[in-house]
């Protein structure tokens, strides 16, 4: 008798693996959906990263103006000054001749009363050909009549206008039937008329499309041309813009991934003893990885598509104020849509990546490990400083041999440098575990558990770092480049200081021209002087300041003058560029002991014998005209002081009264400067230039404003500030959920309320300390290698905020954590079930 029995089929990979797969996709989903609550941090860090991608990729891609705002869509501007003999129309008629269609703005000047600037008079058609971009309607009509006029909001607001108002422009009646702006320079005031209504025009400016060849030997009738061109400027922006937007993209993925990996790090660990059942019971490595990565795909996808959406809602909410910041009008939808789509989609591949790597660590963690619920015993701190120290230093090389061109190697270097310094994340946090040994129990204990639970700890400080680290970025950047655009001077005025000048006396930054014109004009008497006084005295008392510094220039008394005969001749000071040809640098006004205390100059801190104190310059071939009878171009002993002010209409040179003796020259009063305390409004400019319009003087403010960087330095800073303490916020309350035990255990010994909140805080200090210190450092050593062959650039370094952010951030973070830890956990006996 034979018996057959039939060997069961075995269970192969491919099968039995695909309904696993199903089972424990089903499990991660509900577990999703289930802890829902626990995960919002998670989908909050995500949301946030990708929601600030798409904010930054249109900050990035709109920041930059265009030269539309002088070129509108010509690639060739050729600005032509006339005399009174000019004929504008015979310049048109030859540029017309020369390029073909040609757009012609005439330009007038409109006098301020009361102030030395002036406004600019355009008869420019809206329906040009080239122009059109220059041109906006902001409300009412354009003018087409002879006398009507339109204004942009500046003008507006100068002399008191508005729509339907009446206004007196160089001897004619016209009516106000509009407001304009240049929408691709919102900082360009002037008045509009209709083509053909300025009688007599001072300048002319026309816009074409010309070639190099037409461009050559090409001239007009006018007194004095200049040509311009875009040239390459156009192409060279884009690819800058692309480089910044690739840049960006490529730090965004490393946020949405640091602070991916620490959202993941912490559910990994509340999930220690579930993974480990399951792989008690028979799952594989990469079975557990799987329930995971399944939660990294939801949580990315989820959080990609919400960030997406806030995004673009934050973006276009922002879209009005921020284009007040740059100065111009933009398309909210100008926006590089490559990048734009694919940040969602690097946010979902990030959140998987993120989630699989603490998955590997806990599917290699022993069983019996997992189900204990104790965290793996942290790697030695020294091998990833060694592996972040490598990194950091390959990066830097790459960033300095890329020379602000190669993009490979840009982005290469970034990546290698960002993830070197977070590297050493680590090793920092072990070093201020090893400080806080005689420190509080409560400080000891949140310092020991930043450095147990390591991997979560690392990321978490990681992402802080990176998100201080752009700022800084920004902020030192935005310094640097303000301190060069003022390497010779900071504008006219600073905001809060106001020059009144007596009518017909040259100010210290006035053209050679105008100060010839006031050769020899006689001096006021010292009753004249005393009404004046008086009357800048009541100036400074409206603007509440006692303020004031009376301002004079030294003059020789037996000068030639231009016209003929002696008399008085103010003191100039020049620089010799060739032989008998000079450039202008200055009138100098003379050392009084109070314009010495005004700005705190020791009198014996000049040294004997000095006879001009200038605050910054190249010192060489620095010549003094006085005016004297053999005409005499004296070179004076010259000394460098930076306590005075770097203004072109401040006292920025100085004539010392060792010249004033030797020379025999005497003083002359040319105006006061008035300081207030905080700066100038509209409205009290308005009101000084009135109030010195009624007595027959000027005044003169802050002419154009330059502060677009400034502001970006600290908004930047603000900005990283926010987005670090949240960062800190949604870290910290991750890893207090996740040893929430621990504070129901530590509050059944007894611990107080005072103790949890050292515990919380001390752990959010402790992470925004070192994220502050490794962000800044990591910022520094980036741009050291960015502008490796011309370091002095960031030689102006901005301590406030850099202090902000290494000092303030910390201690709000110390705040936060105190006040947010107010509420106790429950009963020891309340633990929440697997």
């Amino acid at each position: 008798m034979t018996t057959l029995v039939e060997r069961p089929t075995p269970v192969t990979a491919r099968s039995g693996g695909s309904d696993a797969r199903r089972a424990l996709i089903r499990w991660a989903w509900r577990l999703f959906r289930r802890e829902w609550r626990q995960q919002v941090l998670a989908l909050a860090l995500l949301l946030v990263a990708v929601a600030a991608t798409v904010v930054g990729l249109g900050v990035v891609t709109n920041v930059q103006s265009t030269d539309a705002a002088l070129f509108g869509t010509a690639n060739t501007r050729v600005d032509v000054s006339f005399s009174a003999n000019s004929r504008p129309n015979e310049d048109i008629a030859h540029a017309r001749q020369a390029f073909g269609t040609v757009d012609s703005i005439e330009h007038a000047t409109i006098p301020i009363p009361g102030s030395i600037n002036t406004v600019d008079l355009r008869d420019q058609s809206p329906n040009s050909t080239y122009a059109r971009p220059m041109l906006r309607l902001v409300n009412g009509e354009w003018p087409v009549g002879p006398n009507d006029v339109a204004v942009t909001s500046g003008v507006a607001t100068t002399f008191g206008l508005h729509v339907g108002s009446t206004w007196i422009v160089n001897g004619r009646t016209a009516h106000v039937v509009g407001t304009v702006e240049n929408p691709k320079n919102l900082q360009d005031d002037f008045a509009l008329v209709a083509p053909g209504q300025i009688a007599a025009p001072t300048g002319l400016t026309l816009l074409t499309n010309a070639s190099n060849s037409q461009l050559t030997g090409f001239r007009t009738p006018g007194d004095s041309v200049g040509i311009s061109t875009t040239g390459v400027s156009g192409p060279a922006q884009r690819r800058q813009q692309s480089l910044a937007v690739l840049l960006l993209a490529t730090i965004g993925l490393l946020f949405v991934g640091l602070l991916s990996v620490a959202g993941f790090t912490v559910m990994a660990q509340r999930r220690m003893r579930a993974l480990g059942m399951i792989g008690a019971i028979g799952a594989t490595d990469r079975q557990v990885r799987l329930v995971m990565v399944t939660n990294g795909a939801a949580v990315g996808v989820v959080g990609a598509l919400a960030g997406t959406v806030i995004g673009f809602g934050v973006w276009l909410a922002l879209v009005p104020a921020f284009e007040h910041v740059v100065g111009h009008r933009f398309d909210a939808f100008n926006l590089d849509w490559w990048a734009v789509g694919a940040a969602p989609v690097l946010a979902v591949v990030t959140a998987v990546l993120a989630a699989w790597w603490p998955a590997r660590a806990i599917a290699r963690m022993p069983i019996v490990t997992a189900l204990s619920g104790r965290p793996a015993r942290p790697r030695p701190a020294h091998r990833f400083a060694a592996l972040g120290s490598t990194l950091t230093t390959a990066g830097f090389v790459l960033l300095v041999i890329a020379h602000q061109r190669r993009t490979v190697l840009i982005v290469a270097g970034i990546v290698l440098t960002a993830v070197g310094m977070l590297l050493l994340a680590p090793l920092g946090i072990r070093a201020l575990a090893s400080m806080g040994r005689r420190s509080p129990i409560a400080i000891r204990l949140a310092l020991r558990d930043l450095a147990r639970y390591q991997a979560r700890s690392g990321a978490a400080l990681a992402a802080v770092s990176l998100a201080v680290g752009i700022a800084a970025t920004i902020a030192v950047s935005a310094s640097a480049q303000a301190a060069a655009d003022k390497s010779t001077t900071n504008g006219n005025l600073p905001p809060n200081q106001l020059a009144v000048w007596i009518a017909g006396a040259p100010g210290p930054n006035q053209a050679p021209d105008k100060i010839a014109q006031a050769q020899g004009r006689p001096a006021v008497t010292p009753a004249q002087l005393a009404t004046l006084q008086a009357s800048v005295d009541s100036l400074a008392g409206s603007l509440h300041t006692r303020s004031v510094l009376p301002l004079e220039v030294a003059s020789n008394p037996r000068a030639q003058l231009p016209s003929g005969g002696t008399g008085l001749f103010d003191i100039a000071l020049v620089k010799q560029v060739a032989t008998q040809s000079y450039s202008f640098l200055g009138v100098p006004i003379v050392a009084t002991p109070a314009l010495l205390n005004f700005y705190r100059i020791p009198s014996d801190a000049i040294r004997p014998g000095t006879d001009i104190l200038i605050t910054h310059g190249d010192l060489s071939n620095i010549r003094i005209i006085d005016g004297g009878a053999d005409r005499d171009v004296l070179t004076p002993a010259v000394q460098i002081d930076g306590r005075l002010p770097a203004y072109s209409s401040a006292p920025s040179i100085v004539i010392t009264p060792h010249l004033i003796t030797t020379r025999g020259l005497t003083a002359r009063p040319v105006g006061w400067l008035v300081q207030t305390a905080h700066p100038l409004t509209t409205a009290q400019i308005t009101t000084a230039r009135h109030a010195a319009a009624a007595i027959g003087m000027t005044i003169e403010t802050r002419t154009a404003s330059d502060h677009s960087l400034q502001n970006l330095r600290d908004y930047s800073t603000a900005a990283g500030l926010l987005v670090a303490l949240g960062v800190l916020a949604m870290t910290v309350g991750l890893i207090r959920s996740e040893t929430a035990n621990d504070l129901r255990t530590l509050s059944a010994t007894g611990a107080t309320s005072r103790t949890r909140r050292t515990l919380t805080s001390a752990t959010a200090g402790a992470l925004g300390l070192l994220g502050g210190l490794l962000g800044t450092l990591g910022a520094y050593l980036a741009l050291v290698a960015w502008h490796w062959h011309k370091v002095n650039y960031l030689a102006h370094p901005p301590y406030l905020d850099v202090a902000v952010l290494v000092v303030g951030l910390p201690a709000a973070a110390i705040v936060g954590g105190w006040l947010a830890a107010w509420r106790a956990p429950t009963g020891i006996a309340h633990r929440p079930m697997e």
